[in-house]
């Protein structure tokens, strides 16, 4: 219809209609059911597919040993045949039965079984006398009875009757050994021996003469003899009377000085207490309650500077006293002599430690003393005329006033050669005083070898220290009596430099278990760096006294705290041997006094030293030498023929590891083969083919 023509009448408006989604209907019965897919009851592996019968369930199977083959039958469907039997073998003949069926031949079986020992049936032995002609009967019959012997045995209740008709007596008798049960032809032989009877002949007794071998008494080694030797008198050493006055004016006037500090830095405290000690004096400050300490440590520098002072140490608080204390040292220092100290008669009188050392006294004026035993290790560090060899010194004096020289050994090692060399010669002495680097690296060696030793020695005689061994010794004839050792180092730089990883290790393993073998070191040095005082080294030595260094740094490292930085030196010192360090006054012996001393002893007896450097020496080569490695004299010869030395190359050329090239090459070193390695310089090779071959005869 046109526009023009459409009907006036009709409805223009939009019919509405539900939505509906068009569906097709489901008619039951129509639909085709659906091929079910398999479902496995078990789980299957995902090599099979996901639709795959199950004939396999490949279970967990840990196996690290057996048949690697076998272990993979569960993936197959029939197991694995065993491969000892090869497929090429099956239809070769390899019994019996499948020979009789290819050559038709018979087939011997033996009836012969295992009989058990009581169970055999009786046996004639029949010695073979040669292949000879048959013996007639008329022959057997007239030979002489002597040569017929019939020999009965019954063991378990089994007779077997034994005849031996000797033919000749100078043919080779072999047995030939038949069994009665087996069926054979009677011989004539045979039967002729059967029908002779038997002649039963007596054993005779046998007459063994007992032999007593008599041991020779053992020899008991006589026990050493104690030598006879006197004590220093306390007398050699000087002394000097101690003087009881006032306060001087300068100590008033410091005391005076520190009140308006505090006063004008508005800290409210004063001056109680003046304690004056040799070289140092202590101002005990009351400070009001509520008042924090640390308002004094505040007010440190300004301190310094109104008293003018070099140094200041502050204690808040001082240990055991409700004060705090400002050390100050004194405008006239006054010397600490050692004759004054150790004519203590705490130190004197005391028999009972005999490794008790006087070191000084401190700011209340006390004499201070240590004992070895209980420390047992000790750590001297300071600066240059710190005063650091003086205290060794008084060590080594403290030790030779109360020891006798069987009861104490000492080795001391000294590589500047002058500090400890008036000791030389010495009765106490293991061995003479060294002064080569290396040697001592040998000595510290030799100490952790005597260590070992002691303790199997315990071990053995069931002791649990060196105490209580020696108490065993005076009932026990066998035994001999075990010094106490002091190893003494002076200067503990120069061994590091020289040979750092062996000294490292035997000074490690003597401070932590030598104390109960009766073994004490006592370690000095002027440079506490952590190159030198290691973590190791220092970890098991509690007792530690510090000299003046010079820097907070090098406190640090001996103390593990600052304070050693501030210390005024000559003998001005820091013993740590608990939590809080000590501060001690130093006490001073001159040469003179040693040398008073060391001539008591020397004229009394003379050294017998253990060991000397050289033997020492030849111990070590010869220890080193059973521990060589077994590519030493390979390593040996490529070096020489290479006419260089280096690790890289023993590592490239050997297939080696670093540890191991570079001990092949300390070897190398100790047999002088190449020469000591220096920084920025190859070995040089010391010796010719000629030589090495030599070396090798040797």
């Amino acid at each position: 219809m046109g526009l023009f023509f459409r009907n006036v009448n009709e409805d223009l408006r939009p019919i509405k209609v539900d939505f509906k989604i068009p569906q097709f209907l489901k008619i039951e019965g129509l639909k085709q059911p659906t091929k079910r897919s398999y479902r496995p009851t078990d789980f299957i592996s995902p090599i099979f597919g996901l639709a795959v019968k199950d004939e396999v369930v490949a279970p967990f199977i840990n196996k690290a040993s057996g048949s690697i083959a076998k272990q993979f039958d569960f993936l197959r469907t029939n197991p694995m045949e065993d491969r000892s039997t090869y497929q090429e073998f099956k239809d070769v003949i390899v019994n019996l039965e499948k020979r009789k069926e290819v050559f038709g031949e018979h087939v011997y079986v033996s009836d012969r079984k295992y009989q058990k020992e009581d169970k055999k049936a009786p046996e004639i032995t029949i010695p073979f006398k040669g292949w000879q002609k048959k013996s007639k009967f008329d022959e057997v019959i007239t030979s002489t009875q002597e040569d017929k012997k019939v020999v009965v045995k019954t063991p378990l209740e089994t007779v077997t009757a034994v005849e031996t008709a000797v033919v000749d007596k100078q043919e080779r008798e072999i047995p030939i050994i038949k069994k009665v049960d087996e069926p054979h032809h009677e011989s004539e032989l045979e039967a002729s021996l059967t029908k002779l009877e038997p002649t039963f002949i007596e054993k005779e007794e046998s007459t063994l003469t007992e032999e007593i071998i008599k041991r020779q008494p053992e020899v008991k080694k006589p026990k050493k003899a104690r030598r006879k030797y006197t004590l220093p008198p306390y007398e050699i050493f000087s002394t000097s009377e101690s003087k009881t006055e006032e306060l001087p004016e300068w100590l008033t006037n410091q005391a005076e000085q520190i009140n308006s500090t505090l006063l004008h830095f508005n800290v409210p405290g004063k001056v109680i207490n003046i304690i004056k000690g040799p070289t140092v004096t202590r101002h005990e400050i009351e400070l009001e309650k509520g008042i924090n300490v640390s308002r004094v440590n505040t007010i440190k520098e300004n301190l310094m500077m109104s008293l003018a002072a070099e140094t200041i140490r502050i204690e808040a608080p001082i240990p055991g006293k409700h004060y705090v204390g400002i050390e100050l040292p004194n405008t006239i220092p006054e010397i600490v002599l050692f004759g004054n100290v150790v004519n203590d008669p705490s130190f004197k009188n005391d028999f009972n430690n005999p490794l008790k050392i006087a070191l000084g006294v401190d700011i209340d004026g006390r004499n201070i003393f240590e004992n070895i035993k209980n420390m047992p290790h000790g750590l001297i560090a300071g600066a240059t005329n710190s005063g650091k060899s003086v205290c060794i010194n008084t060590i080594i004096a403290s030790l030779l006033m109360k020891n006798h020289p069987d009861d104490l050994k000492f080795i001391m090692i000294d590589p500047k050669m002058v500090e400890l060399s008036l000791y030389n010669d010495l009765p106490h002495l293991l061995t003479p005083v060294i002064n080569d680097a290396r040697t001592a690296a040998i000595a510290l060696n030799w100490a952790v070898d005597e260590m070992e030793r002691r303790y199997k020695l315990f071990a053995d005689n069931r002791a649990r220290d060196i105490k209580s061994f020696n108490e065993k010794v005076s009932s026990d004839d066998n035994l001999e009596s075990l010094p106490c050792i002091v190893i003494i180092i002076d200067e503990l730089a120069d061994l590091m430099m020289a040979s750092s990883q062996e000294v490292e290790t035997s000074i490690q393993r003597l401070t932590a278990k030598a104390r109960a073998a009766g073994i004490h070191l006592i370690v000095a040095t002027q440079r506490p760096t952590t190159d030198v005082v290691k973590g190791t080294i220092k970890a098991n030595i509690n007792t530690r006294i510090a000299f003046r260094v010079s820097s907070y740094v090098d406190s640090i490292t001996i103390l593990d705290q600052a304070g050693a930085e501030q210390l005024l030196g000559k003998g001005d010192m820091l013993l740590k041997s608990v939590d809080r360090p000590m501060r001690l006054q130093g006490a001073y012996i001159k040469d003179s006094e040693i040398e008073k001393l060391t001539d008591f002893i020397k004229a009394q007896l003379e050294p017998e030293y253990l060991f000397t450097h050289d033997k020492l020496k030849e111990r070590e080569t010869l220890k080193k030498s059973q521990e060589k490695d077994e590519l030493f004299f390979e390593v040996a010869k490529f070096v020489v023929e290479q006419d260089s030395c280096s690790i890289n190359s023993i590592q490239q050329q050997f297939n080696l590891g670093f540890n191991r090239a570079q001990k092949i090459v300390e070897s190398l070193e100790n047999e002088e083969i190449v020469s000591v390695g220096e920084k920025n310089k190859a070995r040089t090779v010391l010796i010719t083919m000629s030589d090495l071959e030599r070396f090798n005869d040797l």
